[in-house]
């Protein structure tokens, strides 16, 4: 009897986990089968911006009953990514959300899955030229002039900056870039070279370091994906020019926040992960159980309070934090229950 307990006990537990998302019927004999929606959200790198993400990623995932995982390329390469996403191809997941490393190369995977039948949507960085069916993430044109107005406020006699990024052809270095040059022209201001590190954390400190001992009139350096903000604030400390050289960053990884609470970091342009993940999973859940891309987007449109603009991308925002309002925002990142962004 308590062997036959413990079987009862495990086959209902086992039927509690199939029975939520996607339901499957089949005609045979008139029986049915139900089997849970397989969402995969593939980033674009290694780092701590990805963790508030994967929150937001689970917690979707459990309010809608899905399965929803992360994966994270160990190197910035567009094969590596590529072989990642050709795994889940394999698995026939249901729907697939990129981070794209490089659009060329990746656009035509996007094309490829969407012909297979699994649903692609972008997040942080677009293949916008590709069969993906939403965006999901920053504008980063708009975060690019973002930083460009921080830079304004925090240089306004202007003076040379210098950039930093894990790899300049990547869609969302390309945009933050463009946009930070159009909202400084005019000015004195110059962005004269960015350098790329690959996503190498000892190239972009030794990048950093190269700069300020090539270049003693520098005045601002500027960090455009979320890792070179700690490495840019370590190399001016450690160069003694603290007090000569503005530091505006993106994102706040937990060592950014570190370095804004004692003043080493003057500004950084935050993203919002956590909507990366969160959202990501709801909208391609919709267009996976709804089998209808129009009325999915109008539903989340309406469920989301995103919008959902041109080409469907949908912009969840940025802000400037700064050692001044640090602190509410740690507040405000607290109640989703992360503690970096």
């Amino acid at each position: 009897m308590r062997r036959l307990f413990w079987v009862t006990l495990i086959v209902l537990a086992a039927g509690l986990v199939v029975s939520c998302g996607k339901k499957e019927t089949t005609t045979t004999e008139g029986t049915s089968s139900e089997k849970r929606v397989r969402i995969v959200l593939i980033t674009n790198g290694t780092s701590p911006f990805w963790d508030p993400m994967e929150v937001g990623m689970r917690k979707a995932a459990e309010e809608l009953g899905c399965e929803a995982i992360s994966r994270r390329p160990t190197t910035d390469s567009p094969a590596v990514q590529r072989q990642i996403i050709e795994e889940y191809q394999a698995q026939k997941v249901d729907g697939i959300g990129i981070s794209v490393i490089e659009s060329d190369t990746i656009g035509p995977v996007i094309d490829e899955l969407m012909n297979s039948g699994i649903q692609v949507i972008t997040f942080d960085s677009d293949a916008a030229s590709s069969k993906r069916i939403a965006y999901i993430g920053t504008n980063n044109f708009e975060a690019g002039k973002a930083a460009g107005e921080a830079a304004k406020q925090l240089l306004p006699e202007g003076g040379k900056v210098y950039g930093f990024v894990g790899n300049q052809n990547a869609p969302n270095a390309r945009e933050r870039i463009a946009g930070f040059k159009e909202a400084v022209k005019g000015t004195n201001i110059v962005l004269v070279d960015v350098f790329d590190d690959n996503k190498d954390p000892a190239k972009a400190r030794a990048n950093v370091e190269n700069v300020l001992q090539a270049h003693k009139d520098v005045k601002m350096l500027l960090g455009l994906f979320s890792y070179n903000g700690p490495q840019i604030a370590a190399a001016v400390k450690e160069a003694g020019v603290r007090d000569k050289v503005k530091i505006l960053c993106f994102d706040a990884e937990p060592e950014t926040i570190n370095h804004l609470r004692r003043g080493e970091i003057d500004a950084t342009v935050v993203q919002k992960p956590y909507e990366f993940g969160y959202r990501s999973v709801q909208l391609l859940h919709k267009i996976i159980t709804l089998g209808d891309v129009q009325k999915a987007l109008e539903e989340f449109e309406k469920e989301s309070g995103f919008k959902v603009g041109a080409e469907n991308t949908i912009d969840t925002g940025v802000e400037i934090i700064t050692p001044q309002n640090i602190e509410e925002y740690l507040q405000r990142l607290e109640s989703l229950g992360i503690k970096s962004s």
